[in-house]
């Protein structure tokens, strides 16, 4: 049984499990989804200490601010001043609910980011990258690598979801006067 919680809760959810009357095949078919997702989890940490191993490797801490567009309609917006990271000049930014019309009115949120070269190249930069959770912060954020091949008439990512891990830790971010994480480069060398 996955459950976890304080040991004061265990007879109540002793008394509620499911887990003690399901079948050996219904219990095989838990047991193989739990060992596909460590599978996963593994080819993830794999594939972070691979990146770890790169020559060109940069990180700084952002902080995401909010700021207010002209437009009326309520949207929630987030920006990093500008950072440099493997000498070049970087702004990350951030958008609550992939811009829908009114993200206050919803109780389930998400935030999704681009990453924007803002220095001219004289060659495309091959990166690879992730946001993760900032020293100071509490916040829950599975990590994911992304990829994107910045030049000069291509110097911005699309959005994409910051894999926080459920609206509540979301909303938790949010809630906080400035959002504060740490992004990871890795410059692909040729």
């Amino acid at each position: 049984c996955p459950w976890q919680g304080p040991y004061h809760e265990l007879t109540v959810h002793e008394a509620e499990c499911t887990h003690p009357t399901k079948t050996g095949n219904e219990l095989m078919e838990i047991l193989d989804e739990m060992d596909q997702t460590r599978k996963k989890e593994m080819q993830l940490y794999n594939n972070i200490f691979n990146l770890l191993s790169f020559e060109k490797i940069g990180y700084t801490e952002v902080q995401f601010r909010p700021y207010r567009t002209d437009d009326f309609i309520t949207r929630l917006y987030y920006e990093t001043p500008r950072l440099t990271v493997l000498n070049q000049t970087w702004v990350l930014k951030a958008r609550v609910n992939d811009s829908e019309r009114n993200p206050n009115l919803s109780c389930k949120r998400t935030l999704s980011f681009q990453l924007i070269l803002k220095s001219k190249i004289n060659s495309p930069l091959e990166c690879s990258f992730l946001l993760l959770e900032g020293p100071y912060d509490d916040v829950q954020i599975r990590p994911v690598i992304y990829h994107f091949v910045f030049s000069n008439e291509s110097a911005e990512t699309d959005y994409m979801a910051l894999p926080i891990v459920d609206s509540v830790e979301c909303n938790k971010l949010l809630a906080a006067k400035n959002i504060n994480l740490r992004l990871f480069i890795f410059q692909i060398q040729k």
